[in-house]
């Protein structure tokens, strides 16, 4: 999955879906994430120095329509001015860490994210 923001941003929420792993009862786990730790970490791919280490996320559900849906679970971050202040490429990835063990988001595939240069001056010209 690729994401991209722009230097010195703050959105878009950074945002994936948690979907079964295949190791564990999935609604055991999905009810588990309430109480679960999740933070995210993000390593630049060029120099393999970590940017962000294991800072907080948040998690939230979506609203289905209909009542016997199980509920969907996405767990998100938001980016500090601090942690896009450099362009470049970077692997991100998701931990959720709770009673029945370990879960790294993405599982699928690899999470890059890419921070642009930005077109807006935040110093005021003349």
């Amino acid at each position: 999955m690729n994401f991209y923001i722009k230097k010195n941003a703050t959105l878009p929420l950074l945002k994936m879906q948690v979907v079964k792993d295949g190791r564990s009862e999935y609604q055991q786990f999905m009810d588990s994430l309430e109480t679960a730790t999740i933070t995210f970490t993000m390593i630049n791919t060029a120099t393999g120095i970590p940017k962000i280490v294991a800072k907080p996320c948040y998690i939230t559900t979506l609203t289905n329509l209909d009542v016997n849906a199980l509920p969907e679970y996405y767990v998100y971050y938001r980016f500090t001015e601090r942690d896009t202040n450099q362009v470049g490429s970077y692997s991100g990835q998701f931990l959720i860490h709770n009673d029945t063990g370990d879960l790294i988001l993405p599982i699928r595939e690899e999470l890059n994210i890419y921070i642009q240069e930005s077109f807006i001056v935040k110093s005021p010209c003349c």
